[in-house]
């Protein structure tokens, strides 16, 4: 591997003044340095500056589910409750003076928080500049799925995955005994009934439209899960 270069303006002062010059281990967790000294046996800590950190201490999306967040994690993937088509993006930097800045730009400037829009989105990105300009960290949440909760009836939802999805490639639950949606132009319902692909008069649904409303009923109570986008598009 290359060899590490020395940023000398980035030194840290408090170890020379205090003798602890000759280290045999360096460790830190953002906050704090610890140093091990190769004389002495010790372990000396050191608090970092904080007008360098760029890291997040919390973050929410409201009606996407992320995971736990972890300050120094920064990839997530996000799972977007049914019916949720905007989010509330709530982000707070460890340190009060560092900048936060959000991507896509807030939808609605006129409510509070940071609104995103979801339809067609794969991606929300997170910025975050420490206080002296030094450092950035950028946090970004993958929009790549929806959960569509179907009970042991009839149920409508908006297609959210990708525009003209194959239906038979779209992994339906095996629970699933049939899909509808109304064509308006058409003036005449299209459906598709799984085990049933071999009667083309019963499945004349063949894809699913982006934002379309469709009728689905199941077996008994499933979670269906959808991906927002298709695998060629990421």
């Amino acid at each position: 591997p290359p060899a590490l270069e020395r940023v000398r303006a980035e030194d840290f002062e408090q170890p020379g003044r205090v003798g602890n010059n000759s280290p045999r281990g360096i460790w830190s967790d953002g906050d704090v340095m610890y140093v091990a000294d190769a004389n002495d046996d010790k372990v000396y800590t050191y608090n970092m500056p904080d007008a360098m950190d760029a890291r997040l201490a919390s973050l929410a999306l409201g009606g996407v589910d992320i995971g736990e967040f972890d300050p120094g994690r920064t990839d997530y993937r996000g799972v977007i409750a049914e019916g949720v088509t905007e989010t509330t993006v709530t982000a707070e930097a460890v340190q009060d003076d560092a900048s936060v800045a959000i991507v896509p730009d807030d939808a609605d400037e006129g409510t509070d928080g940071h609104q995103v829009a979801l339809d067609g989105l794969s991606e929300i990105t997170i910025r975050v500049t420490s206080a002296d300009g030094s450092r950035t960290r950028v946090y970004t949440v993958a929009l790549e799925q929806t959960v569509v909760e179907l009970g042991p009836a009839w149920a409508s939802f908006e297609w959210p995955g990708p525009d003209g999805q194959a239906v038979d490639e779209a992994d339906l639950p095996e629970e699933v005994v049939a899909v509808y949606t109304w064509d308006e132009a058409a003036g005449r319902w299209f459906g598709y009934l799984p085990g049933l692909e071999h009667v083309p008069t019963l499945n004349t649904l063949t894809a699913f439209s982006s934002g379309a409303t469709y009728w689905i009923v199941a077996e008994e109570a499933v979670t269906w899960t959808i991906e927002t986008h298709a695998p060629d598009s990421r």
